[in-house]
């Protein structure tokens, strides 16, 4: 046993506090009231996503056909979706955006860290693979 921290005494990737929202108002959607915080790889492993307060988020874009089963502001993976959307919006000192590929699987990381049953973050992960860049051009 290794007492929960995984393969040799390292933590998995977390959130390091819980996501707190509030009504964006320049927006139809959300901000963040507190900054979301996430460990990536492992916790410690010296790379963390911060999202700052105050950024403008939409949750999960799902088409509303269905919402009935993956509704956009789900609590199970709102963190998830929002990490997501700064993921998709940040970039490096030198203009360089973050790899569409790697959000996505930190995205998919953070569903199943979150406890997100694995069929339904495989289903967003696959969903964001193949339709979320058309959903941001048409933005």
């Amino acid at each position: 046993m290794d007492g929960g921290q995984g393969h040799r005494g390292l933590r998995p990737a977390r959130f390091t506090a819980p996501l707190w929202l509030e009504p964006d108002p320049a927006g139809s959607g959300y901000r963040t009231a507190h900054a979301l915080s996430f460990d990536l790889g492992f916790y410690g492993s010296g790379f963390t996503v911060t999202v700052p307060e105050g950024f403008p988020t939409d949750l999960a874009t799902v088409p509303r056909a269905l919402w009935w089963l993956l509704p956009p502001a789900d609590p199970q993976y709102a963190a998830a979706a929002v990490l997501h959307d700064y993921l998709y919006s940040w970039r490096s000192p030198d203009g360089e955006p973050f790899d569409r590929a790697t959000a996505d699987g930190v995205f998919l990381e953070a569903m199943l860290i979150l406890g997100v049953a694995r069929w339904k973050a495989l289903a967003m992960f696959v969903a964001v693979r193949l339709y979320s860049e058309t959903a941001r051009a048409g933005s």
